[in-house]
């Protein structure tokens, strides 16, 4: 039981293309991009992975690699990785935050991925919103029983959303960032009436800063390649 109690890292890294590639032959291209493919496939056994597109809804991003394991060495040699090989070599990282779960200590092994990340508990929906946060100074001079109010306060929005995900990671220690906070939706309709209803919450208040802001479209990686190539 004790390997349930261990952290997930969660590395999020988005990357641009670099215009060079578009300007390769036919030839080359197909096999850089079949090289790359195989390489991240070769990787998805041992860790969660997710590809989300990003290109045409900001200008300094094209994809986003969603990675998850309990082993922050692997993690950060697979991550490395990605520079390394086929198409992978035409990709500038534009954007990478690092975070920490904690999966409950009473999980069961048979209700776990790759055994440590509980079942269908991210990377559900194909719409998500990604953003960094800090906290403002007000928020820790507050009373314990005052954050917990406006943390219920939070949480019940969400809850009145059936088809809402939300996801925390944090990431003290770790990177500039306090926590990352993911949320997902099966809809963008409901993804973004969500958000909406979020930011008129009193916890806002005590937000130092929540950008930037990514909103992501989860898609296989070979349709993101031959979309942004």
């Amino acid at each position: 039981m004790e390997k349930n109690k261990a952290s997930v890292y969660s590395s999020f890294m988005f990357l641009k293309l670099q215009p060079e590639f578009r300007k390769l032959v036919s030839n080359e291209k197909i096999a850089a991009k079949q090289e790359f493919e195989g390489m991240v496939a070769n990787c998805q056994e041992k860790i969660f992975l997710r590809t989300y597109m990003v290109a045409g809804l900001r200008a300094d991003s094209d994809i986003l690699f969603w990675r998850m394991s309990d082993d922050l060495g692997y993690l950060q040699e697979i991550c490395a990785r990605t520079f390394s090989t086929g198409a992978g070599r035409y990709f500038t990282p534009s954007h990478s935050f690092l975070g920490v779960y904690h999966p409950p200590a009473d999980i069961q092994p048979k209700d776990l991925e790759f055994g440590f990340l509980p079942k269908n508990a991210f990377g559900r929906h194909r719409y998500m919103l990604l953003h960094p946060v800090i906290k403002a100074n007000t928020w820790y001079d507050l009373p314990e029983a005052e954050r917990e109010r406006l943390t219920a306060e939070r949480a019940r929005v969400i809850a009145g959303h059936k088809d809402i995900n939300e996801n925390f990671f944090f990431s003290y220690g770790l990177d500039d960032q306090e926590m990352i906070v993911e949320r997902e939706a099966r809809t963008l309709e409901d993804l973004i009436a969500a958000t909406r209803e979020l930011r008129l919450q009193r916890i806002k208040a005590h937000t130092a800063v929540d950008k930037p802001v990514f909103l992501c479209l989860g898609r296989d990686l070979r349709e993101i390649m031959d979309a942004i190539s």
